[in-house]
């Protein structure tokens, strides 16, 4: 598996989309919800750039995407979900270029309440920052459609998108309630008291194996958030394990610690 460095620059385009997150979290999940989807099951959202981003900020996102190109998602809504009952979602960042949900995970999300989305072609290969606007957008793309938990938004990654979930969870504190970072996990400073103080109500879940070659960097990343304040922190570490992802009941041991409001 590739699983190389990611590194996300300060960007004026990220700031201001990070910016429109915010009001997004509070219009997207207020009082008046969109009208509520129908579709369950496993199933394919594609949206051009433009129909998700208006043209100022798409300008100022120019380097990093093109008007033109279309995202494709794979989602999947549990049978049970309820519009009375807004449901979790959670956002996968996956190392390959398929935003497949790993094998035999899929009873989770129907047991939990979650929705389950990714993103095409947001692998390893694909530029950081274009794999951050890519997970910070998921939420939006289904908002309009779908009641969901603004307190149960949570970022998930395997590898080199452990990584970037890493990146986004941090740049996008106030959206991302919680994150389970898996054999790959990564810091950034937080850039304002604001994000600081939603990253430390924030709940994060760090998974590696004795097996894991990226046993050291995730171990080394979970103190880091220690040091940052960032104390609603639990690290697994599965003997035998190696650089995969972990079964379903691991998982959902992950998926419940991050429900833990308090």
């Amino acid at each position: 598996m590739n699983d190389q460095p990611v590194h996300a620059q300060r960007s004026p385009g990220l700031a201001l989309l990070a910016w429109l997150v915010l009001s997004w979290c509070f219009s997207a999940y207020g009082d008046s919800p969109g009208e509520t989807g129908n579709q369950r099951g496993r199933f394919d959202i594609t949206r051009t750039v433009t129909q998700l981003i208006d043209q100022p900020t798409m300008e100022s996102l120019s380097e990093t995407l093109d008007p033109d190109d279309e995202i494709t998602w794979q989602v999947y809504v549990p049978d049970s979900y309820d519009p009375s009952e807004p449901a979790g979602l959670l956002v996968y960042v996956s190392p390959t270029p398929y935003g497949r949900m790993p094998s035999g995970w899929q009873p989770l999300f129907d047991d939990e309440n979650l929705i389950w989305i990714s993103a095409d072609r947001s692998g390893n290969r694909t530029r950081t920052k274009s794999r951050m606007l890519y997970a910070a957008l998921a939420p939006y793309v289904l908002s309009d459609t779908y009641e969901i938990d603004p307190t149960r938004i949570y970022v998930s990654g395997f590898s080199g998108g452990g990584k970037v979930a890493g990146l986004v969870s941090l740049r996008f504190a106030n959206l991302f309630t919680g994150a389970i970072y898996i054999c790959g996990a990564e810091y950034i400073p937080i850039e304002s008291e604001a994000l600081h103080a939603a990253a430390i109500s924030n709940r994060y879940v760090f998974f590696t194996g004795g097996k894991d070659f990226n046993r050291s960097l995730t171990r080394s990343v979970y103190r880091k958030y220690e040091r940052a304040g960032l104390t609603n922190i639990n690290l697994i570490s599965i003997s035998g394990m190696g650089h995969e992802t972990p079964g379903r009941e691991r998982f959902r041991q992950a998926v419940n610690f991050l429900d833990q409001r308090e």
